[in-house]
């Protein structure tokens, strides 16, 4: 049996920095319901701060230390088994909460308290540069706001999120899943053995720093394709996948196999017309769509969305290859999931546009 009124507070670590640290300790606690905060230490070869260790001692803060690097999913799983309040709070170890976070959670529960949990909203600082830009145009922050906007959520990042230990799989986070997308999947898999979705909390608020400063992040979005294509054939997720047109990586793979038979049937200049035309036209699809975005021409903008793109589409394809799960070729995820068995084949306005202009270079390569 849970605590009722008490909320376990979970926070996997790998950089340990005090600073942040100390300001989650610091948020606002509400009256009538027991904090337990439980920090799980990630990254052996670093040193403890002092403080936080003093925290420990005297019993404000749950500090466990792992021997060796387990990852996110193993080491979130260990502190959600160390506690044993109804509530459940998952942060990041980045992030700067606002004072009320705590007491935002707290009312939302006695409004709602058999809900099967509460989304938060994560906000990141205004970009400062092409990257964050476009890492913000890419939609890379898109699922951490989504609480701003919709009153009920299929998932967040678990960034700023709210369990009910009542309402949740007891088999927690897919600690096999070590690319990213285990959010994802455990949340969703929650909502799908419940039947209820997460509702929002506007006033439950974070913000989440740029990663890295606001650097590109071509690893990260490798690995969350990677990710999203581990989680694809997975029960809870299944079912929201659907096939569609392939990308530019997708498209470069069937003409880099289909080369040598062009270039006996013609020539060399074929398939390398064929690549050059569609290189062209993912170029100035992302042109045109950092100029409808910021209202502004931008070459190193378009490079940007262009690269974070395809990092993405990268990861998800080699990670289908490397497993050699062929039906993994031009799969998608909804990640809205909006409905199960969603329609194959979906345009949008920058498909039709890079299919235009993909028809207008085969047309060129013909007339020429």
């Amino acid at each position: 049996m849970y605590t009722t009124n008490a909320i376990d507070i979970v926070i996997p670590s790998f950089r340990l920095d005090e600073h942040i640290l100390l300001g989650i300790f610091n948020v606002d606690r509400p009256r009538d319901f027991k904090i337990n905060f439980y920090l799980i230490a990630d990254n052996p070869n670093l040193t403890v701060p002092a403080s936080i260790i003093d925290l420990a001692i005297s019993g404000q803060v749950n500090l466990i230390v792992n021997e060796i690097n387990i990852g996110f999913s193993e080491t979130r799983n260990k502190g959600i088994r160390l506690g044993n309040s109804k509530w459940l709070l998952l942060l990041d170890d980045d992030i700067v909460p606002e004072k009320s976070l705590v007491t935002a959670y707290a009312e939302a529960i006695k409004t709602h308290p058999q809900a099967i949990g509460f989304a938060g909203v994560t906000n990141f600082p205004e970009p400062f540069n092409r990257i964050t830009t476009a890492m913000e145009m890419n939609g890379m922050t898109g699922h951490f706001k989504l609480a701003d906007k919709e009153g009920e959520l299929m998932w967040v990042p678990t960034a700023n999120v709210m369990l009910n230990r009542d309402k949740m799989d007891t088999a927690l986070f897919n600690e096999s899943l070590k690319k990213g997308g285990e959010d994802i999947e455990f949340l969703v898999r929650n909502v799908a053995l419940f039947k209820e979705k997460y509702l929002a909390v506007p006033r439950a608020r974070v913000t989440h720093p740029w990663w890295d400063g606001g650097t590109l992040q071509t690893g990260r979005l490798f690995r969350y394709g990677a990710g999203a294509a581990q989680i694809a054939p997975l029960p809870a997720i299944k079912n929201y996948t659907y096939h569609d047109f392939t990308n530019t990586t997708e498209s470069l793979l069937l003409l880099l196999i289909s080369s040598p038979i062009l270039i006996l049937a013609y020539s060399w200049q074929l398939p390398a017309a064929f690549m050059l035309i569609i290189l062209t036209a993912e170029f100035l699809t992302n042109l045109i769509k950092g100029y409808y975005l910021s209202r502004k021409v931008s070459l190193f903008l378009a490079v940007n969305l262009l690269w974070l793109k395809n990092c993405y589409e990268f990861g998800y394809l080699i990670e289908n290859l490397s497993k050699g799960r062929i039906c993994g070729f031009a799969e998608r995820i909804d990640m809205g999931f909006s409905k199960k068995h969603p329609s194959w084949f979906r345009l949008n306005k920058w498909k039709i546009i890079k299919m235009l202009l993909i028809l207008i270079g085969l047309i060129l390569i013909k007339v020429l």
